[in-house]
């Protein structure tokens, strides 16, 4: 890694004159010289610093005198403005570069706070139209109560009178019966009697039947020499230290490639399975009763000697009209019973469905 001094610039702040040779302590116009608040930078061309001259700077910023405010090169001692000794410097340019400027952010942001000029120069000339804003946000708040309302016309819940119309019920048995019924597994239950067996497919299982090649393209990352770049340090001192340094640099190269690619085939395992008769309760048919009234019945039916009762269930509805709306509810037998048909009832509706009936929920 290269490594060169390069002589930086400063304006004057108190005169104005601009890009100041680093070197140079004192402004050749007003003659004030380098103090804290000097900032460096590089201009547009370089100058760089022959190599004895050069060996005398780069070794650290200068440091300040807490005594006259003097800037001294990092060699020296003493102040070369009032002689105090170095030792009793409180920081370095850096240090004291980095205090001024938080400190000069602090004042900004106090300024801005306050609501003074200077707290209001770029950020309030930038700042939004607050018309423009509040415009913006009735938009946003239109749509969304606009939204809100839609919800609430759905899914709000509403009371309405209505008069129930019908009233209806519907009750089902299945009746069963211990019967010979056919079954196949891959074994045999308890109280089966095999009649056949066949070897059939069990499962399948993946087998390595054989490699076919391929072909396919793979990229390869290749050395192709190096970058070279350059990069700036401020020293502190009126100098920037320019260093150069390389990095490699690849290209990505293509080929073919060929490789074998397992090709797999299923073969089958095969097993015993048994065919067999065995006595299972079975629906044999189903008992049904239903009508239109609020006298509902269980349906008659007579068990033959093998035949059990199985499953039983019940349905009650019924309807209630709004104006021109039909409403259809279910309800259990214990509410159900109590409405007929022309009784007077307030339902509430939600989403279309009834929740509530007479104050209970559905």
């Amino acid at each position: 890694m290269a490594k060169r001094i390069v002589e930086g610039l400063w304006d004057c702040k108190y005169c104005g004159t601009k890009g100041i040779g680093g070197l140079t302590k004192h402004c050749p116009c007003c003659g004030h010289p380098q103090d804290e608040g000097t900032t460096f930078y590089l201009g547009q061309k370089k100058k760089y610093l022959e190599a004895d001259l050069a060996a005398q700077y780069g070794q650290g910023a200068d440091w300040v005198c807490p005594y006259c405010n003097s800037l001294n090169r990092v060699r020296f001692k003493f102040c070369s403005n009032c002689g105090a000794p170095k030792d009793s410097s409180e920081g370095d340019y850096f240090n004291n570069e980095t205090k001024r400027r938080e400190s000069e952010a602090a004042k900004a942001a106090s300024s801005e706070n306050s609501g003074t000029g200077a707290g209001k120069s770029d950020a309030a000339k930038k700042a939004p139209d607050p018309a423009a804003v509040k415009k913006r946000r009735f938009i946003i708040l239109g749509v969304i109560l606009a939204l809100f309302a839609v919800i609430l016309a759905v899914f709000w819940p509403r009371n309405y009178n209505g008069e129930v119309g019908t009233v209806a019920w519907a009750r089902e048995i299945d009746i069963e019966a211990w019967r010979t019924v056919q079954e196949s597994d891959w074994s045999v239950p308890d109280g089966g009697r095999v009649y056949d067996t066949n070897w059939e497919i069990h499962h399948y299982v993946q087998v390595l039947d054989h490699y076919e090649t391929r072909t396919r393209q793979v990229s390869e990352q290749v050395y192709d020499g190096e970058e070279y770049h350059t990069r700036y340090s401020d020293n502190g001192d009126g100098t920037f230290t320019e260093e150069t340094y390389s990095t490699p640099r690849y290209r990505t190269e293509y080929h073919t490639e060929t490789y074998e690619e397992p090709v797999y085939r299923s073969d089958p395992v095969y097993q015993t399975k048994y065919y067999y008769d065995i006595e299972r309760w079975v629906v044999d048919r189903e008992e049904e009763s239903s009508g239109a009234d609020n006298e509902p019945y269980w349906p008659e039916y007579t068990l033959a000697e093998n035949e059990r009762t199985g499953f039983q269930g019940e349905a009650y509805t019924m309807s209630v009209h709004v104006k021109d709306k039909r409403y259809s509810v279910s309800l259990p037998y214990d509410r159900w019973k109590n409405f007929h048909a022309g009784d007077k009832v307030e339902i509430t509706v939600s989403a279309g469905k009834v929740t509530k009936i007479n104050g209970e929920e559905v």
